[in-house]
C-alpha cells in the first residue's frame, strides 16, 4: 500500500493510501488541451482528477462499491469518472481564462506568493513516498502550476467582483419574522422515526386543534398553547418583496395579511398540514442583513459569470478528447488515520499542511 499525504487545502485528510501501485500509466507531456498559444499538459489534469477522486473514494465507494468511478451515477449516459474528468477540464479552462486576462485588471503574483507556493510545493514532494507520487503523475512543477492556477484565481475573482453593486434597497431586503406551529394530519415523527396516526388519533388531534384554535383566539400565546398540546413553535422569516417557494403557499399567504404581533386563525395548508403563525417583527434585523448579503453575493456570481462568459466565448479553447481518454481510475484510494506514523512524520505532515494552506486557500468558494 503506497501512501500519500494531502495538500492542507484541498478536501484530502490524514494518508492516503491506493489499493495497487501500477504507476499512473501516461504521457503527461501531451497536450490536453490549449487556449492559444497556451498548452493544458495531460500531467496536470490528471494530477488534478486523481487528486479530487482520491478524496470522494471513501465515501462513494463505502456506498457503491469499488466500481463506482465506471458507473452511470445521474442517468445522463456519463460515468462518474467522465464527469469529474470534464469538471475538471472546465475548471483548467476558467483557470487558464483568469491568467490568461490578468492584465486586464493588473493583477500580478507577488515575491511572497511565489515563495509560499514554492515551499508548499516542496514541501508536498518530499513528504510522500515516490511510489504514491508516481501514481498520481505528480511533479514539482505540476503542484506548483495548480497553485499558482488557484492563487491567481482568487486575485481575480476579488478584482471582478470589485465592482460589484453593493447598495440595496431596504425594501429589497426586508425579511419579516415570524413564529409558528406546524401540524401534520398524517402522522408525527418521534426520535427519528416518523409514525402514522391511526384514525382515532386524528380525530383526537383534530378536537385539539380546535380547542387550539379557540384559546388563541381568547388572547392565549402561541408558545403557551404549543407547550399545552405539545407541539413546538417553529421560526422563520420570508421575504416581503418576492414569493419564497420553501414556506406552505397558503401559509405564505396568510402571513401576508396579519399585522406585526398578531396570531392567525387556523390555516389549512397542502399535504394534511395545518399551521397556526404569528408575526413577530415586520423587519427581521438579523434576516434582513442576511438577505442584503444573500443579494449582493447573487450580484457578485452574475457578475463574474457574465465577465467569463464574455472572455470565453470564442476564446478557442479546444480539448483533445483522445488525450483526455487515457485518464483511468482503476486504482481506489482509502484514508487511513495515521495511527502508525512516527513523531517525525507527523510533524512532516504538518509543517506541509500549515505551509501550504495559505498557497491555497483560494481553491474553495470561486469555483463557477
Amino acid at each position: 500500500m503506497k501512501t500519500l499525504r494531502k495538500l492542507a487545502a484541498l478536501v484530502l485528510a490524514g494518508v492516503l493510501c491506493v489499493s495497487a501501485f501500477a504507476g499512473c500509466g501516461i504521457n503527461p507531456e501531451e497536450t490536453a488541451a490549449t487556449l492559444g498559444e497556451q498548452e493544458v499538459s495531460l500531467g496536470l489534469v490528471n494530477f488534478m482528477c486523481k487528486y479530487q477522486k482520491a478524496a470522494m473514494d471513501d465515501l462513494y465507494v463505502a456506498y457503491f462499491g469499488t466500481e463506482v468511478w465506471d458507473t452511470d451515477m445521474t442517468g445522463s449516459g456519463s460515468t462518474l469518472q467522465e464527469n469529474l474528468v470534464d469538471s475538471v477540464v472546465s475548471s483548467l479552462h476558467d483557470l487558464y481564462t483568469l491568467k490568461a486576462h490578468m492584465g486586464d485588471y493588473e493583477v500580478k503574483l507577488s515575491d511572497e506568493d511565489e515563495k509560499k507556493i514554492k515551499d508548499a510545493a516542496e514541501a508536498f514532494m518530499t513528504s510522500n513516498s515516490a511510489e504514491a507520487i508516481e501514481e498520481f503523475g505528480a511533479t514539482e512543477e505540476l503542484v506548483t502550476e495548480m497553485l499558482t492556477l488557484y492563487t491567481i484565481q482568487q486575485y481575480m475573482y476579488e478584482a471582478i467582483i470589485a465592482d460589484t453593486d453593493r447598495e440595496v434597497d431596504d425594501e429589497d431586503a426586508n425579511m419579516r419574522g415570524y413564529s409558528y406551529i406546524a401540524i401534520d394530519l398524517e402522522g408525527k415523527t418521534v426520535d427519528g422515526e416518523y409514525t402514522e396516526y391511526t384514525e382515532e388519533q386524528v380525530d383526537e388531534l383534530k378536537e385539539n386543534v380546535n380547542k387550539m384554535a379557540e384559546a388563541l383566539t381568547g388572547g392565549s400565546k402561541l408558545e403557551d398553547v404549543a407547550k399545552e398540546y405539545d407541539f413546538e413553535v417553529e421560526t422563520g422569516a420570508y421575504s416581503t418583496k418576492e414569493d419564497d417557494e420553501t414556506i406552505d403557499e397558503e401559509l405564505l399567504k396568510a402571513m401576508k395579511d396579519l399585522e406585526e404581533g398578531e396570531t392567525s386563525a387556523l390555516i389549512e395548508g397542502d399535504d394534511d398540514m395545518l399551521y397556526f403563525a404569528r408575526i413577530d417583527a415586520d423587519t427581521d434585523e438579523d434576516a434582513t442583513e442576511e438577505k442584503r448579503e444573500e443579494i449582493i453575493a447573487e450580484r457578485e456570481a452574475e457578475l463574474y459569470d457574465d465577465v467569463m462568459t464574455g472572455w470565453q466565448e470564442e476564446d478557442g479553447w479546444t480539448v483533445n478528447e483522445d488525450v483526455i481518454a487515457k485518464i483511468d481510475f482503476h486504482h481506489i484510494f482509502t484514508q487511513d488515520d495515521g495511527s502508525t506514523e512516527t513523531e517525525s512524520e507527523s510533524e512532516t505532515a504538518s509543517t506541509t499542511e500549515t505551509e501550504t494552506e495559505s498557497a491555497t486557500e483560494s481553491e474553495t468558494g470561486t469555483d463557477r
